[in-house]
């Protein structure tokens, strides 16, 4: 992990090591891995939950490469029906940030 975003409100960094924070992260690690069906495109892909938003059901991951995305959890805890969860793409840091920071809006918009 080379880069990291910054997350503002209403992001909740899962990345700063309390133990609160670690456990959010893998209740919500879990959740996306029950949501993800094959035929997805997060299928199968190692995702490790970045943050996650406190306005809304979406997740930042973070996927291999150092690629990053926005991912709008279902709850249904049970594979979803592709294309959900929705998730959007994004190749740097700074394009997760300004999504983030300028659209304030999940991975649909």
């Amino acid at each position: 992990m080379d880069e990291r975003p910054v997350f503002t409100d209403p992001w909740w960094d899962l990345c700063v090591g309390d133990p609160a924070e670690c456990e959010q992260r893998e209740a919500l690690r879990t959740e996306l891995l029950a949501e993800v069906a094959p035929g997805h495109t997060l299928h199968r892909q190692e995702v490790v939950v970045a943050a996650k938003s406190e306005a809304s059901d979406d997740v930042v991951v973070e996927l291999a490469g150092g690629r990053w995305a926005l991912v709008h959890l279902t709850w249904t805890g049970a594979r979803a029906t592709p294309p959900r969860p929705l998730t959007k793409f994004f190749d740097t840091v700074a394009e997760l940030e300004r999504h983030l920071h300028d659209q304030k809006s999940g991975p649909n918009d």
